[in-house]
């Protein structure tokens, strides 16, 4: 077996980018936050337009900025966030543009909502709107469109309803909590998410070099993936002076600003590297099994890592995991009893993102598995296609359709896993992409690092196997840890990340014990 890089230049095209997945969860949570406005009780049904620049900050520097509006025209509220974010992955300089919209009628009910990101060139358009009891969500990259329906929940609010939610409660007071219901499209539609807010009274904080007096909140949102929490300085209107939040290692800082310090140059932050995670000791070829202890830094785990029989996970408390790893060779036997699984259409059929009903997918899977003898055959010839048809191996595609990374033969592990599901499933064959952490036996002159990573895996003979396209692996090894698995109907890039960003920054891999074998 190959190591999983041969060089560095192996990891700088392969590294999965899981700091592009924080983008989509931190322009939601900015977009509902910063133009939150709550006012006194005074006058509760009056309305005051927004129109405020903000400066972002991410683990300390300037990345970007972003841009705030709400206007009443006629009996709607229009809301919009601009954002703009550049940051470096491994000296590549990436610009990430968002665009956030929402209207909504004055009593807080919504109409419709709109948002397009574009990260390194690869635009992402979803819209949405009420349509009687229903929510209709429409979902566009590249030249894919797919549309899907929710019952509406009439307490799920957006921006202007949140806002309406704050002002009724009467955000200046310290020691009041109440709840409410928050429709994101980054953090899925099928309901809308519960937010807890706490008062926590009048305070004053620097802001451009002046003290300014504000009212702070503390906003907790129990999304799918746990439970995410912002601090919140707002002014006497209840529009965002600063908001704070933590994801995993990463703090975010919004500051209010004007319009030409917000638009100053950022500092570029450089992300990739900062995502690796050092261990004590090397992991041999040969392992057949190892013994992970993970630890978070920060905060506690929200929810349980995936497990299978060759990943075996046991809680040590909220913080501390201990996580078994078997090696298996490819196509071996090696499982003592096959209990077939009922696997799901979403695993065989086209998707948004893996598209492989495609003339061009269908006919680069017949050529590349021509003359196989048997499925696993088949499986290896797909692999090896995906593995020498990327011939671009890059960070400038931001999250590419199937279809339009064979069209462009560029990518890095997200384009190769994507691919070469959607090539299985056009052969017949179910498919699922996964994400986790991967070893590295050394980067840059440091030794014995893992990194964010994702591959592929197909199910043959009765049970999902591994196939890693960009790092040239075949079979499940004892040298990573998988933390999910889907099949990308429905998970937006968005839902993806969140599954892994609280341990981004924010955890310490310690290896416990290596079990031996042949490789």
């Amino acid at each position: 077996m190959r190591y999983l890089f041969n060089n560095l230049s192996d990891f700088q095209t392969y590294k999965y980018r899981a700091w592009q997945l924080i983008v989509f969860l931190f322009v939601s949570i900015t977009f509902g936050i910063q133009i939150l406005p709550a006012q006194g009780t005074e006058n509760k049904s009056s309305f005051k337009e927004l129109d405020r620049w903000y400066e972002v900050f991410l683990a300390g520097s300037k990345v970007g900025y972003s841009h705030s509006t709400m206007k009443l025209k006629k009996n709607e509220v229009i809301s919009q966030s601009n954002f703009i974010m550049s940051v470096k992955r491994a000296g590549v300089l990436i610009e990430i543009k968002s665009m956030e919209s929402t209207r909504e009628l004055l009593s807080g009910e919504i109409i419709s909502f709109s948002g397009k990101m574009e990260m390194a060139g690869v635009p992402i358009i979803k819209n949405g709107r009420v349509e009687g009891n229903e929510i209709v969500i429409k979902e566009k990259q590249f030249f894919r469109e797919n549309e899907v329906r929710f019952p509406l929940d009439p307490e799920g609010r957006m921006t202007w309803g949140l806002m309406k939610a704050l002002r009724e409660n009467n955000f200046m007071e310290k020691g009041k909590v109440f709840e409410t219901k928050v429709y994101s499209a980054d953090f899925g539609m099928a309901s809308p998410t519960k937010a807890i807010i706490k008062t926590m009274g009048e305070t004053e904080i620097l802001i451009s070099g002046q003290n300014k007096k504000v009212f702070k909140t503390e906003i907790s949102m129990a999304t799918s993936i746990g439970k995410i929490r912002t601090q919140n300085w707002l002014d006497e209107w209840g529009f965002s002076v600063k908001t704070n939040m933590q994801l995993g290692g990463l703090p975010i800082e919004i500051k209010q600003s004007n319009e030409n310090e917000a638009k100053a140059p950022p500092q570029s932050k450089e992300f990739l590297l900062n995502t690796l995670i050092f261990l004590e000791r090397e992991i041999p070829k040969n392992a057949k099994s190892v013994q992970f202890k993970m630890e978070l830094t920060h905060g506690k785990l929200s929810k349980p890592i995936y497990q299978s029989d060759l990943q075996k996970v046991t809680k040590l408390d909220e913080k501390n995991l201990m996580v078994e790893i078997k090696a298996e060779k490819w196509g071996e036997n090696t499982r003592k009893r096959e209990i077939k699984l009922k696997i799901g259409q979403e695993f065989k059929t086209a998707n948004l993102m893996i598209d492989s009903e495609d003339a061009l997918i269908r006919q680069l899977a017949q050529n590349a598995g021509k003359g196989s003898k048997n499925i696993i055959e088949l499986s290896e010839k797909l692999f090896l296609f995906v593995r020498r048809y990327l011939i671009h191996k890059n960070f400038k595609i931001g999250f590419a359709t199937a279809t339009e990374t064979a069209k462009k033969r560029e990518g890095d592990c997200t384009e190769h896993a994507v691919l070469l599901a959607a090539m299985g499933r056009a052969m017949g064959i179910p498919t699922r992409v996964a994400s986790g952490i991967a070893y590295l036996e050394n980067f840059k002159g440091k030794k014995n690092v893992m990194g964010f990573h994702m591959w592929t895996e197909f199910y043959l003979k009765g049970k999902w196997m591994r196939l890693d396209s960009a790092l040239g692996k075949i079979g499940t090894h004892a040298d990573r840890i998988t933390l999910s698995v889907t099949s990308l109907k429905q998970e937006s890039l968005a839902q993806l990340g969140l599954g892994i960003a609280e341990m981004i920054g924010n955890l310490s891999i310690k290896i416990y014990n290596i079990g031996y074998g042949e490789g």
